[in-house]
């Protein structure tokens, strides 16, 4: 589980957001952003994120924290990105993520 977790990581810090949600997310996969439902399947996440990824220019993902308890991992990122218009975006977002059979089935957003 730690090796899925450490590449789901590094895969997310080059920037490669499409590429993750093709390889960890379950196709029935169900996300929350900031408590509102996001997506309901792999494809659906993919879609919405296609657009963002496509605005940005740059980015420096860093991660502050990871815990994984049992089949949860809770990660901490710094984001600093700068879009394709210029402007410059930073936040700090929480992922808590259900894995299963090396798949996220449930994924939780949370601005902090």
């Amino acid at each position: 589980m730690q090796y899925l977790v450490d590449d789901f990581i590094r895969m997310n810090q080059a920037g490669q957001v499409l590429a993750l949600c093709e390889k960890y997310y379950h196709d029935d996969v169900t996300m929350l952003s900031d408590g509102e439902l996001f997506a309901q399947s792999m494809s659906e996440a993919y879609e919405r994120q296609k657009g963002f990824v496509a605005s940005i220019e740059s980015f420096d993902i860093q991660l502050i924290s990871q815990q994984l308890k049992g089949n949860i991992s809770e990660l901490v990122f710094f984001y600093k990105m700068i879009g394709t218009d210029e402007t410059l975006n930073e936040f700090t977002g929480k992922h808590i993520q259900t894995w299963q059979d090396n798949k996220i089935i449930y994924e939780e957003y949370l601005t902090v």
